[in-house]
């Protein structure tokens, strides 16, 4: 009779566990772990030029335009691009944003010139500048600081400003230059 009775207990204990672990909804062979993994992302300040094609080449910023004059004049002209500049400029406010101009394409010690034409002796020399009373120029391989806010992050302009003065006997004519503008934050 001992021996009926042990085999007996063994199968209720076997069952009521079976049954146990059933009712929890786990099976009573499986085991379960949890690890945790962070998840993150950086937004780094920066600048968008919209329009920007795969070339990089952004566009006309403008035209500064210093007008007309006689031949014999010795009047300072001024000109400025920002109220008809042909790109736009989205940055986010604060964003460390760096404005270079080049020495143009007729460039002389140091100092940017209009010329008429391919006549290298018929120059004007020009100066460009960060504010209208050119008082702030920009220097040829220079950089200039433009200061980004919440109020102008959304159309931020370059501030180009330029001034001549006429030498007087000029030769009649179209004096122009083209400049390269080079944006970095």
């Amino acid at each position: 009779m001992t021996r009926l009775l042990q085999p007996r207990p063994r199968i209720i204990l076997t069952s009521l566990a079976a049954l146990l672990a059933c009712a929890s909804g786990i099976p009573a062979s499986r085991a379960e772990t949890t690890a945790q993994f962070e998840v993150s992302a950086e937004i780094a300040p920066g600048c968008l030029v919209d329009g920007l094609g795969s070339s990089g080449h952004a566009g006309t910023i403008g035209t500064l335009d210093f007008g007309s004059d006689s031949t014999f004049s010795t009047a300072t002209h001024t000109a400025t691009t920002t109220a008809a500049q042909g790109i736009r400029l989205r940055c986010t406010p604060g964003v460390n944003l760096m404005m270079g101009v080049d020495g143009g394409g007729h460039a002389a010690a140091g100092t940017r010139h209009l010329q008429r034409g391919s006549d290298t002796m018929a120059r004007i020399a020009y100066a460009l500048c960060r504010d209208a009373a050119c008082n702030q120029p920009i220097a040829i391989g220079g950089a200039a600081a433009i200061t980004v806010t919440g109020a102008n992050s959304e159309d931020v302009l370059l501030p180009l400003f330029a001034s001549l003065t006429l030498p007087g006997g000029l030769i009649p004519g179209t004096y122009t230059d083209t400049l390269t503008v080079t944006l970095t934050w």
